[in-house]
Order: C-alpha cells, then sequence, then structure tokens
C-alpha cells in the first residue's frame, strides 16, 4: 500500500503526434514517421519510435532527417486532431479523479493521493489507466508515481515507451545518490554543467550542497535548486476547472526564405502585431511589456524586450515599441529566418491611457478590423505594409 505521504502521477503519452497518426493511417503504422508543419521550411516537431532508431530527434530540419533515414514517412502536423485527441484522454483521466493538470498537449499531472487507497497496489491503478487510455484511444504512454511533481516527471522518463515507474517516499534518498543532477526536471544543459564545474555532479550532491555557494552562482534560484536535489517539491495540482492566469501570448513566424529586407522584417513583425493584438483583445487583456525575437538562417536565436509605464491595446502601439527594440538591436548581422513578437505584463480591463482622440479611433479601429477578420479570415482587411510581403511571390502559400 502506499504511504501517507502524496501519490502524484505524471502521464506522458509516447510520440504523441506521430502515434496519433498512426492510429489513424494502418498504413504508417510500424514504419518511421516525423511530423513536420506545413512548407519545406519547417524542422521536425516529434518522431515515431521507429524513425528514433535512425538517430531523427525534433528540432532537426526535414532535410537533415530524411538524410538519417530517406524512407522516413513526412506527416503534416494536424493540431485539431491532436487536441481532440488530448481532451479525449483528460475525460478518461478525470474519471479517476477531479485533481488532473494538463501540463502540454501530451502530458498530464494528477494527484491519486485519495484514490489510490482504493486498490490492492498503486500498480493496479496505474495499469487501470493505462488500459483504459489504450483501449479507447489505441495510444501508449508512459507514468510515474512519486511523492511530488518532480519525481513524478522523472519517473515517467525512467522507462519509455510504455513505462511503469513508481518512486516510493522511503527509495528517494537512494535514487538521488545516483542520477546525474541534469537529469533533474528544470535543469537545463547549461546549468547542468555550471553544476558539475562547481563538483556537484549527482542529484544528491546538489542536495547536500551549502546554501550560500548556490546562493552566489545562481541568487534565490539557488534555494530552489538544493530543495530539487533532495527531491522536494510542494507544488500541487490543481482540479481540472481552476484555470490559471495567462502571463503571456505570443506569436512567431518561420519565413519562406531567409532576408536582410528590412521592409520585409518589418512588415512580417505588423502582422505579428496584429495577430498578437487580436488574441489580447479576445481574452480582454492589455500588456506592459513587448518583447521581439529573432531567429538568424544559422539558428542563432536571441529576445529582447522592452516595458513601458502604462497598458497597450493596440496594433500601432505595440508595433511602435517592436520598432523601438529593432532599432536598438542594431544592425542585423545575418539573414532573418523567424521573428515572433510576444506581449508580458497582462492585466484585465486595463485601458492605455490615450492623451489624443486619434489614439482612440485607433482603438476602435483595430476592433472593427479584427472583428471583421474573425468572421472573414485573417488578413481580410491588412495594414498597407503587409501587402509587401502578400505581393512577394516568395511569400505566397506559406
Amino acid at each position: 500500500m502506499w504511504h501517507s505521504s502524496r501519490a502524484i502521477l505524471h502521464l506522458d503519452m509516447d510520440a504523441y503526434f506521430a502515434s496519433v497518426e498512426q492510429v489513424s493511417n494502418p498504413f504508417i503504422r510500424g514504419k518511421p514517421v516525423i511530423i513536420t508543419g506545413v512548407g519545406e521550411r519547417t524542422i521536425v516537431v516529434t518522431a515515431s519510435y521507429n524513425a528514433r532508431k535512425y538517430g531523427i530527434k525534433t528540432g532537426m530540419t526535414v532535410y537533415q532527417a530524411k538524410r538519417l533515414c530517406p524512407g522516413v514517412i513526412r506527416v503534416p502536423d494536424n493540431l485539431e486532431k491532436y487536441v481532440y485527441t488530448t481532451l479525449k484522454i483528460r475525460e478518461i483521466l478525470i474519471g479517476f479523479t477531479d485533481r488532473v493538470k494538463m501540463y502540454s498537449i501530451d502530458k498530464f499531472f494528477m494527484d491519486l493521493t485519495r484514490k489510490i487507497k482504493k486498490y490492492n497496489t498503486p500498480e493496479d491503478m496505474l495499469k487501470e489507466i493505462k488500459l483504459r487510455i489504450k483501449r479507447e484511444t489505441k495510444l501508449k504512454c508512459s507514468c510515474g508515481l512519486a511523492p511530488n511533481k518532480l519525481l513524478a516527471k522523472l519517473g515517467s522518463n525512467m522507462e519509455k515507451p510504455d513505462g511503469l515507474v513508481i518512486i516510493y517516499p522511503e527509495k528517494v534518498m537512494d535514487i538521488l545518490k545516483k542520477l546525474p543532477v541534469d537529469k533533474l526536471h528544470g535543469i537545463g544543459k547549461s546549468t547542468g554543467i555550471r553544476l558539475r564545474q562547481m563538483g556537484i555532479a549527482k542529484a544528491s550532491d546538489l542536495g547536500n550542497a551549502p546554501p550560500d555557494l548556490l546562493k552566489s552562482h545562481f541568487g534565490f534560484s539557488g534555494h530552489i535548486l538544493r530543495l530539487m536535489g533532495n527531491g522536494i517539491d510542494n507544488s500541487k495540482v490543481p482540479c481540472y476547472w481552476e484555470h490559471r492566469k495567462e502571463k503571456s501570448i505570443g506569436h512567431y513566424h518561420t519565413l519562406p526564405f531567409d532576408t536582410l529586407d528590412m521592409d520585409l522584417i518589418k512588415a512580417c513583425i505588423l502582422m505579428l502585431c496584429l495577430r498578437v493584438t487580436t488574441r489580447m483583445r479576445d481574452k480582454k487583456r492589455s500588456a506592459k511589456t513587448v518583447a521581439l525575437t529573432v531567429r538568424y538562417s544559422d539558428f542563432t536565436t536571441f529576445s529582447r524586450r522592452k516595458t513601458v509605464g502604462y497598458f497597450m491595446e493596440t496594433m500601432q502601439g505595440i508595433y511602435n515599441i517592436c520598432l523601438k527594440i529593432l532599432e536598438s538591436i542594431g544592425e542585423l548581422t545575418k539573414p532573418v529566418r523567424l521573428l515572433g513578437v510576444t506581449l508580458s505584463g497582462l492585466a484585465e480591463g486595463g485601458r492605455q491611457l490615450y492623451l489624443l482622440d486619434d489614439l482612440e479611433k485607433e482603438s476602435r479601429l483595430n476592433k472593427a478590423i479584427s472583428e471583421i477578420n474573425d468572421k472573414f479570415g485573417d488578413f481580410t482587411i491588412k495594414p498597407a505594409s503587409i501587402l509587401i510581403m502578400s505581393a512577394d511571390k516568395r511569400f505566397k502559400n506559406n
């Protein structure tokens, strides 16, 4: 039986997008499959386990994937299909407990503390959950059960695919003594390198590290890292009807060709500003911070942000901030591949302080444009500079 500590499950769908496609298309089952975006300038979103055997990984270009496996089958992503399946899985999980949190489209946390005691063993409950998902969706998943979310996430990665790992409370320290520090969820590659340079190789080393040492290198995050090294995570799994407020609204676009043409770059930024403003309007929010993301042709990526002393809600206001950020970046050193605009510092019902009637008119105009585009399709009405991209044949059908 499970002891008095919490019983948290992390459920991770195996090669999710590829598996959903293989379930719906019997002709690609058991074959190497990659899921990609539309168009030639796209990357691998995920790969089936058959494709991973060839070394294909998420983030590779389609060209790289085909070099590793010439016979790989490319399938354009179908977000509607994946969301539909995710909601179906979510309903299955809610049948076991109301404390279900969708961590991402293919990952869930569940708090089974009050439910697991009704089963003879924890394995019995996990097997029933996995069986229900497989029976109703024909998909496999990997599960990790542990006293908290940090350790549950660790467990779900231990025996993929189709894994079932239980980390009992009394076994936590034994596992942390053997676990490489960068295997803890939340510790990235660069942080792992820094920790190893400090002589911290195992998770337990991190848990035993002097607090002042960690604080001097990582600031307040050093305290959190030390808790992680001790396997401590007190965060809760909320009920499925509880929703956290969105912290940011962003949109990204991969250009159909690399370019240093500032007119095209600015036109794309304006298009992105229209997209994020429309989404912000739908959510009845305003924003104080704008971030501009630029990815060069060699995949070097960086972001710059600017915070203002008022709440913005118009496309033109956000676009003007993006232009200031672009100016602060200076000369772009390489052709641009991708651009992104992200809004943060969000507030409900916050309105920009208009000093001129013209700005109020702009706000009403942008709202009217957004409503027309919502009804008849994106960019039915669009700013003139966006026509620069529309007129360029290289942008068409992208």
